[in-house]
């Protein structure tokens, strides 16, 4: 009974929040996981006019799952595979607006780059996305390390919260030069303050849970997200995506390996390619 109150709850919540969204014709940055494909049904359900958005580097795994999702919900979907060459592009740009404190904001920034790049391509002025969803539903493997101990874990969310709420504040940086407003929804003060709230053995069962994020699972089966987006596990969108191992090829083409790396005070072939990128944009 509690699963369905709270499932109830969280649906009128994403409900309310997408309703906070004004704008008629929206992009979404959709990988065909259960937090994009609930937002675009979402966004769809309350008459909104959605096109997926999808971009991929390296392989295009995450382009074929999200047509497979895509055509499963009756979304209309453009899709890019970043070259290397212009991957380098949009990381010089994102290193030049950006505050960088991390290699996985960059891989957010810049991939978003590319995102937003293909909504202006194809007419589109809001882009959403579910950030958010990974941090207050236990999505990260991290939240299995703390399984158990309500007080860390609960830490850890908020942490992670204010974080992904900074990491936005850089992506409108990228967005702002595309003339885009980018919108995440569940990063609303009232989302978080509900989702905050939800019993943590809703959203993680135990210290082997590879699933995690169960009620939002159960919420996107009851509005008819396909099951193999609702049930598919998570991945994170660096590693999906291919952007990781797409800026780790770049290093080692230039010639940045860990022993340099290290020779230079540095950790990694892909600490030290990005260093250098950073110093040839200032």
């Amino acid at each position: 009974m509690k699963d369905m109150r709270t499932s109830e709850q969280l649906r009128e919540k994403i409900y309310e929040a997408v309703k906070g969204v004004t704008a008629k014709n929206v992009g979404v940055a959709f990988s065909g996981g259960v937090d994009s494909s609930l937002l675009a049904e979402a966004c769809r359900d309350l008459g909104k006019n959605v096109t997926a958005l999808t971009v991929a580097f390296l392989n295009g795994r995450d382009i074929e799952t999200a047509t497979e999702v895509s055509k499963a919900l009756g979304l209309k979907l453009f899709h890019e595979l970043v070259s290397l060459e212009e991957l380098v592009e949009g990381l010089k740009t994102a290193l030049d607006l950006i505050e960088f404190d991390r290699i996985v904001r960059l891989e957010n920034c810049a991939s978003f780059y590319y995102v937003f790049r293909l909504a202006s391509s194809h007419g589109l002025s809001t882009v959403l996305s579910a950030n958010g969803i990974d941090e207050l539903f236990c999505g990260y493997h991290v939240y299995t390390r703390h399984f158990g101990d309500e007080r860390t874990t609960t830490d850890l969310m908020k942490t992670l919260v204010e974080t992904a709420k900074k990491d936005k504040e850089e992506i409108d940086k990228l967005s702002a030069m595309f003339n885009i407003e980018y919108i995440c929804p569940f990063l609303s003060t009232s989302f978080i303050d509900f989702a905050m709230k939800i019993p943590l053995d809703l959203k993680i069962k135990s210290k082997d849970d590879a699933l995690r994020k169960h009620i939002l699972r159960k919420v996107a089966l009851e509005v008819s997200v396909p099951r193999s987006a609702a049930l598919r596990a998570k991945k994170a969108f660096q590693y999906s995506s291919g952007i990781h191992k797409a800026i780790m090829k770049l290093a080692r083409k230039k010639g940045f390996t860990k022993k340099k790396a290290k020779a230079t005070g540095l950790h990694s072939g892909i600490e030290a390619y990005i260093h250098n990128l950073r110093q040839s944009t200032e």
